[in-house]
């Protein structure tokens, strides 16, 4: 099953607040994180390797299914725990050319980068059910929301995946 990608504002079928709120922030989900769990944001790198694209992920960078890319993969944790699963991948080409050096990243938060930099440019927010067979075996569940966005800045090509994991947003966030 793939993902069925839809603007986040056109859904058929949308979540319910406050989780559709989360999906369709267009401002930095790391911040937002942050400030949500007071504080305590951490990134926990769980690979980061070339990989083959996934046919979604390669037709929104304009590549040939099972093209070879950078794919970081995290969870973003607030509020002690997990609550976001990421994926990010990227073509090869994009590692030495962007301003952002994707491959040195560690447990750096991406989203503080991305935000940074005023030249790079986010497109439209798309949102969908994830594929609970995508997600590492620790945090497989069906139907939980994802949103992503395609970020550029000339050089750099990158698609950005977040699926939040059950029980977030926590009621009140």
């Amino acid at each position: 099953m793939l993902p069925d990608w839809y603007p986040a504002n056109q859904h058929p079928a949308p979540p319910p607040e406050p989780l559709l709120d989360w999906l369709c922030h267009e401002g930095s989900l790391t911040q937002r994180l942050t400030e949500a769990g007071n504080r305590d944001f951490r990134v926990e790198l769980l690979s980061q390797t070339p990989q083959p694209a996934r046919v979604d992920e390669a037709q929104t960078l304009g590549l040939e299914t099972g093209a070879s890319v950078w794919a970081r993969e995290v969870l973003l944790h607030t509020a002690g725990a997990p609550r976001v699963f990421a994926r990010s991948v990227a073509p090869p080409s994009a590692l030495g050319n962007a301003q952002v050096a994707l491959d040195n990243l560690g447990t750096t938060s991406l989203g503080h980068l991305l935000f940074r930099n005023p030249q790079i440019r986010r497109g439209p927010i798309e949102i969908s059910r994830y594929p609970a067979t995508w997600l590492p075996e620790a945090w497989r569940a069906q139907g939980l929301w994802a949103r992503r966005s395609h970020f550029s800045d000339g050089a750099l090509q990158l698609l950005v995946c977040e699926v939040f994991l059950q029980g977030w947003p926590v009621a009140g966030t």
